[in-house]
Order: structure tokens, then C-alpha cells, then sequence
């Protein structure tokens, strides 16, 4: 049985544009604050609690019009703080379960429960006091797991 090799085409390369291997790169999340949203839960990613100094309680607040989420530390007596914090000698923030919490957002945003969101943070000031800013008005989106995460 004998086997025929066609001959590689000789073609152009008029037409075709680099793509910059810029578009490739991404940075892992670890080195961004990212805050996201499933319609049962809210989480941080590690870096949030650093940054705002390994603070053991928040308070969130969230802003129906923006879109924005801001993570404020407070104290323990605060009405509204949460203990967002687990862990003893490695501290990490645990994932804050919610339903209505997710209702609330996911209704007053407009988002689809399909999907989870994921928003970068930034440091703020107000009144010399700092937050973490979270704008989720063009937030990363994926779809939600059937178990809801």
C-alpha cells in the first residue's frame, strides 16, 4: 500500500496581523482584591483582608445605583459587623453565606442568577478611614454550578 505525501502549500502571510502576546498574559488573582458574588454567597479573595490590615470585622455596604460594594472595618461592637475572618495563625476571610443576601443584590443590580460575579477592589478613603471599593457595574461574569457555587 503505498502512501502519498502532498506537497506543503506555499502561501502568503499578506493579511494576517501579529496578536500581541500581551493578550495572553494574566496575572493570577492572587495579586488582585477581588470580591465575588454567587446568589447564595459573597467571598474575598485573601488579599482584601491584608490590605485592610487583617481586620477582624466589616462592615458592607453596597450601593443599588453604582453597583458598588465597600468593605469597611469596624470593631466588634459596630451594629452592623460581620466577623469575616477564620483561622488562627493563617488567617483567611470565609465564604459569607447569604441567600437573602444574594436576592437582595442580584434584584437591586439587575444580575442574572445564572451567573456568579467577580469585581477588582481598590483601596478608598472616606473621612481618612479606609475601604475596599468593589465596582461591580462591569464586573467578570461565569455561569452558576448547578450546587449554586
Amino acid at each position: 500500500m503505498s502512501t502519498s505525501i502532498n506537497p506543503i502549500e506555499e502561501m502568503s502571510l499578506d493579511g494576517f496581523q501579529i496578536v500581541s502576546s500581551d493578550m495572553f498574559v494574566h496575572l493570577p488573582r492572587k495579586n488582585e482584591p477581588s470580591c465575588s458574588i454567587w446568589p447564595t454567597k459573597l467571598s474575598f479573595s485573601k488579599l482584601v483582608l491584608t490590605s485592610l490590615n487583617n481586620c477582624e470585622y466589616v462592615r458592607i455596604e453596597v450601593n443599588p445605583k453604582s453597583k458598588c460594594l465597600i468593605v469597611v472595618p469596624v470593631n466588634s461592637v459596630d451594629k452592623d459587623s460581620i466577623r469575616w475572618i477564620k483561622g488562627g495563625k493563617n488567617l483567611c476571610i470565609r465564604n459569607m453565606e447569604s441567600k437573602r443576601f444574594g436576592d437582595l443584590i442580584y434584584d437591586a443590580w439587575g444580575l442574572d442568577p445564572k451567573f456568579n460575579y467577580r469585581a477588582n477592589g481598590r483601596l478608598v478613603t472616606v473621612n481618612k478611614k479606609v475601604m475596599m471599593l468593589f465596582d461591580f457595574s462591569d464586573a467578570e461574569h461565569w455561569v452558576t454550578k448547578k450546587d449554586g457555587n
